[in-house]
């Protein structure tokens, strides 16, 4: 886990870039079917819906999943009881609000908008739970670790010099 701002920015970013490109490509194929047309169209979007990730996930959803788990796990909860509360925190509340923001992107009647809702949601949450769980994780975690690594690198020849 990211043990000052500078890790946790790299590890954010790392887990928002898997995360978004995995749900957006996911989303894509389950709406227009599994083709290279909306393979290039999810890519093309992969931009727009980055930054919504990233300012939705600052901005609203990491503080509010901060103050959910706080009342879920206790300080001597073992680390992976506590990463597990924070990864279905953070899943939930994204899912939440990238489902209504995708709902509203695709241009969905408003009075359609609660049934969709609660189709997308619940196969958006199940999707984006096993992807951070099996891939998005780890795959962060190992930009974690080559952030380290060329830091003390880094460092390492500064001070040799």
């Amino acid at each position: 886990m990211p043990r000052n701002k500078r890790e946790g920015l790299v590890f954010g970013v790392a887990m928002a870039f898997t995360m978004s490109l995995f749900m957006n490509i996911f989303n894509a194929f389950r709406h227009s079917g599994i083709s290279v047309e909306a393979l290039g169209h999810a890519l093309l979007l992969q931009p727009v819906i980055f930054t919504i990730v990233m300012i939705v996930e600052n901005a609203v959803v990491s503080k509010a999943a901060r103050k959910v788990m706080s009342g879920m796990v206790q300080k001597n909860d073992s680390a992976s009881a506590k990463a597990l509360a924070q990864t279905v925190c953070m899943v939930t509340g994204m899912s939440l609000a990238m489902s209504v923001i995708g709902l509203a992107l695709s241009g969905a009647p408003l009075a359609a908008m609660p049934v969709q809702f609660a189709l997308a949601w619940s196969v958006n949450f199940c999707a984006a739970f096993f992807w951070q769980i099996f891939a998005a994780a780890p795959i962060a975690r190992g930009a974690l670790r080559l952030f380290r690594r060329y830091n003390r690198n880094t460092n390492t020849a500064v001070v040799a010099e």
